[in-house]
């Protein structure tokens, strides 16, 4: 992508299933689980019409209902749901190093509204 950085943000409702739901379940129950969430988040970049970027730095901003669960876990299973996503959505043509560029998280409780911010700047 040529000239300035480009950066698109958006909202993924949530609690996303954090590693331990996902690490838990058999790989038939882990199968669906990773498709229904892969389609959301798919649809949702649609909706929010993300343009494609060859290559991006991402952000994640985590909100939890509370603080039960543990960052590493929350951030690690969702992360991999939403690049899925992303692929299937079309925004990055794969989830490798020539399309992922880097990432930051940060984690915030949000009762009212859990979920992740996602904003991805084209690199």
């Amino acid at each position: 992508m040529d000239g300035a950085p480009m950066t698109q943000t958006f909202f993924v409702p949530g609690p996303l299933p954090n590693v331990n739901d996902i690490a838990g379940k058999n790989r038939w129950s882990y199968g669906k689980t990773k498709k229904t969430w892969t389609q959301r988040i798919a649809t949702l970049a649609l909706v929010a019409r993300i343009k494609p970027v060859d290559r991006a730095v991402f952000a994640f901003e985590w909100r939890e209902k509370d603080r039960r669960r543990n960052p590493d876990n929350i951030a690690g299973g969702g992360k991999k749901l939403i690049f899925d996503g992303l692929v299937t959505a079309h925004v990055i043509a794969n989830d490798g190093w020539g399309q992922v560029a880097g990432w930051s998280d940060s984690f915030a409780v949000d009762a009212a509204r859990p979920g992740v911010w996602v904003t991805l700047t084209s690199a």
